[in-house]
């Protein structure tokens, strides 16, 4: 399973040194760490990580980047259901090459969506690569890694699929008290989060494995299929920098296995519309998530 893992990693890597425009890692700038992360009670810590220096910087005025992870959390979103009813669940598992959480675009913009539509959102808050220097260093890094092509370390992967088999592990065995269906559990990843999902999925470790899952702009090539695979839902536009160059072989794979499959292939919308309009058909991309939910019963 490692290699496999490994081995979809320096297409996103590559693909990002050679394609991603340079405009936004100019623009980035350091911003201080919000005065309370939107969520219900206390982040949950979860197994592993002790590492000191984590930041934020800001991309857009309504876009935040998390760096510098080494304690991994799991955030519950404030939920607007009532307290006592048992409701699916949504983990959601946000990209940045590994080497950040886009936690605004990814995270917390989705997270209100997901909520509003009734099922329980929580955010893996899972460790990245480490980073020295501050600001100054992320900096570095996400140029050396958008703009100069230089190649990242892979140590923070297996850490990212460990943190997100951990956080379902744990919503489940919190289930009743977290007020969640304990047959609902599902996974939700956005590019390198949909990376560590597929990964999370196909390493089908025992109490990991999810009751549905979801990759945003993330794989769509691969053979392997775990056991009982769960209903996948995928979607990803067709001029996508950093995937549009595989196939669909996975989907092809999953639906050969005669596991349930939903694919949204787009024209249009590039990378990283989760909470982004981009005026193409990709903006429908959670109307039709949700829609798929309510089709395959887990969401009412």
């Amino acid at each position: 399973m490692r290699r496999l893992l490994l081995a979809a990693v320096p297409l996103l890597w590559s693909a990002m040194a050679v394609a991603a425009p340079g405009d936004w890692v100019k623009a980035v700038i350091p911003v201080a760490a919000p005065p309370a992360i939107p969520a219900a009670d206390i982040p949950i810590t979860l197994p592993g990580g002790s590492r000191e220096g984590e930041g934020w910087a800001q991309q857009t005025p309504d876009q935040r980047l998390l760096y510098n992870v080494g304690t991994p959390q799991l955030l519950a979103w404030p939920s607007h259901l009532p307290k006592d009813r048992a409701a699916p669940a949504v983990l959601l598992v946000p990209g940045g090459g590994f080497q950040f959480l886009a936690m605004d675009n990814e995270g917390f913009d989705v997270a209100r969506r997901l909520d509003a539509a009734g099922l329980r959102v929580f955010i893996v808050k899972y460790r990245t690569l480490p980073i020295a220097g501050g600001f100054a260093g992320f900096k570095q890094a996400i140029t050396d890694l958008f703009l100069n092509g230089k190649p990242v370390s892979r140590e923070s992967v297996p850490l990212a699929v460990a943190d997100t088999q951990a956080a379902v592990r744990l919503v489940r065995a919190q289930a009743a008290q977290w007020h969640v269906r304990p047959d609902r559990i599902g996974v939700l990843g956005f590019s390198a989060g949909a990376i560590a999902v597929l990964a999370a999925l196909q390493a089908d470790a025992p109490g990991a494995r999810p009751d549905f899952a979801g990759l945003v702009y993330g794989p769509t090539a691969g053979g392997m299929v775990p056991p009982n695979a769960p209903p996948l839902f995928a979607a990803i536009a067709a001029d996508d920098r950093f995937f549009k160059s595989q196939d669909l072989s996975l989907i092809h794979a999953w639906r050969s296995a005669g596991a349930s499959v939903e694919l949204h292939l787009y024209s249009g919308g590039g990378h990283g519309f989760a909470s982004q309009p981009t005026g193409t058909t990709s903006d429908a991309w959670c109307d039709q998530y949700l829609l798929w939910l309510k089709a395959g019963k887990i969401l009412p």
